[in-house]
């Protein structure tokens, strides 16, 4: 703990800066999604900066140098809204899953209109920096071309396929996957196909349709032309983003991309009294057993939890499953409750394996604690994150539309018995935490940076305000084809000039030939 202070103290007198005015944008109103962005403004706040936050989630006590905006009676917060059917039938592919971010995220830009929102318009010098999500909409992003400020983007899951060009991130179909898929890295010729189009697809409805939708939406609530949403986008200092190469993919990003997966991993908190007794007592180990914080377990059909609960049934460890509704028919050994902090609960030392759904920030808890796992997956991202863990044998996937009680008691036995699963996710676990700095201590230090120096647009890459042809070489590669077919049709000119001149000069030697036989 006195190391921790010292170290602390060291960092916040190398980094610190000039208390700042700090503006949060966090109109999306997914649990999920904000637990990505409170602690870096509550650790901003708690660095002396002035941290004004609009949001649905407002501090349960209140905190010194954070002010809220609460929107929790507008913008609902969605905690177990979802059903799984409803799932499955909106998000059932990477084209629905496209037209659901836009939906949802678009939902929240309704607030535009309202009065707090408006005040903001008029608020000119009195902010140093704006934070927003890049999700689905960027409504939010002309906040900070209104107040001539720095931003700051955050996405709550890996890169989304649509931010690339704006931040000079590379991303080749090749080898780099997208948002939308599920492979391994070492994809196959159709696999490229497949992750190529997808990407495309993406970018197209996001950058060719949707962003005029928003530009045209912001523009009737601000009351004024404004510029394109690439333009606004264009000039966001720094991007972050909730993901880290050991646990996903090794990808290159330029300076002002910055992964800080496992930043919303906070201290642990006690668990209540009887949670921690089932815990104790569990000697044979434990089993988390949860689908998040945005999709309603009690959905999941009937035959499907009674798959479940007759093979916990037939195993000696204790399983702790978050559902929703009452389960009488549950097993001695399954625990019922209807709200799980996960986190709390994997750090406990007999805690030996997780069943969830793939979700990013449960997925990095469970790497982070070292927890091998049972993944079955809904939707989005969900099915790649559980990818890229089956590939180093930290978890087995498990098909919901296959799902068996057979498939089921395999999963549990293997993820149990076999120590291979627990040992390459404790390694992976190493290579996770194994950083210079802690995801929150790296957020901070690129939040001040960009503050300290004024938006740092030293950092940003030529090729954000390229157009696409100079990106990708058209107007050069033009040149070199225009070149050759030059050089190919001077050379084929020189060549049948030469052809035709020896040509008519053999004529005219055979000719001659011919009439001197004729006067001989």
């Amino acid at each position: 703990m006195y190391q921790e202070t010292i170290i602390t103290a060291c960092l916040t007198l190398a980094w610190g800066c000039d208390g700042a005015r700090i503006l949060g944008l966090a109109a999306f109103s997914m649990r999920s999604h904000w637990i990505v962005m409170e602690p870096l403004f509550q650790e901003l706040a708690a660095r002396g900066h002035n941290v004004t936050v609009l949001s649905s989630f407002p501090q349960k006590t209140p905190l010194p140098n954070y002010t809220d905006i609460d929107f929790s009676d507008r913008l609902k917060p969605i905690m177990n809204e979802f059903s799984v059917e409803m799932i499955r039938k909106r998000v059932s592919s990477p084209w629905a899953t496209t037209f659901f971010f836009r939906d949802v995220h678009g939902d929240s830009c309704k607030v535009l209109d309202e009065p707090e929102y408006q005040n903001l318009l008029k608020a000119q010098d009195q902010y140093d920096l704006v934070i927003t999500e890049v999700f689905g909409s960027d409504c939010f992003a002309y906040y900070a071309h209104k107040l001539n400020i720095p931003m700051i983007a955050v996405t709550t899951s890996m890169a989304m396929p649509w931010a690339a060009d704006r931040f000079g991130m590379p991303d080749n179909p090749s080898y780099i996957l997208n948002y939308f898929q599920r492979f391994g890295p070492d994809m196959s010729l159709w696999e490229r196909i497949y992750n190529t189009v997808t990407l495309l697809y993406g970018k197209f409805w996001h950058l060719w349709i949707f962003s005029r939708e928003t530009q045209a939406m912001v523009e009737k609530s601000f009351g004024e032309p404004l510029p394109p949403v690439d333009v606004v986008v264009a000039n966001t200092s720094m991007y972050f983003i909730n993901s880290y190469h050991a646990l996903l993919q090794s990808r290159p990003y330029p300076p002002n991309v910055v992964e800080v997966g496992g930043i919303h991993i906070k201290k642990r908190k006690p668990l209540s009294k009887d949670l921690q007794e089932i815990l104790d007592n569990a000697k044979q180990g434990a089993i988390i057993m949860s689908f998040g914080s945005l999709v309603r377990a009690a959905t999941l059909p009937k035959p499907i939890i009674m798959m479940f609960m007759k093979v916990f049934s037939k195993i000696p460890q204790t399983v702790i499953f978050k559902y929703e509704e009452d389960l009488p028919e549950a097993p001695p050994n399954v625990v019922i409750r209807k709200w799980l902090s996960q986190r709390d609960l994997i750090e406990h030392k007999n805690v030996i394996a997780v069943i969830q759904h793939g979700g990013l920030s449960s997925t990095i808890e469970a790497v982070h604690f070292g927890k091998p796992m049972i993944g079955i997956p809904f939707f989005a991202d969900q099915k790649g994150n559980i990818k890229h863990l089956e590939r180093r044998d930290t978890c087995i996937q498990l098909d919901f539309d296959n799902l068996s009680e057979e498939a089921v008691s395999t999963a549990v036995s293997e993820i149990i018995n076999n120590p291979k699963y627990t040992e390459n996710m404790r390694r992976l676990s190493e290579q996770f935490r194994d950083r210079p700095m802690t995801a929150l201590q790296s957020a901070v230090y690129w939040t001040e940076y960009v503050i300290r120096h004024h938006g740092a647009p030293h950092l940003q890459p030529a090729s954000v305000h390229l157009p696409f042809y100079q990106y990708l070489l058209l107007d050069v590669v033009a040149i070199f084809v225009i070149s050759l077919l030059a050089l190919i049709y001077a050379l084929y000119f020189l060549v049948s000039r030469t052809l035709a001149a020896l040509g008519w000069n053999a004529a005219k030697s055979v000719k001659q030939a011919k009439a001197s036989k004729k006067i001989n």
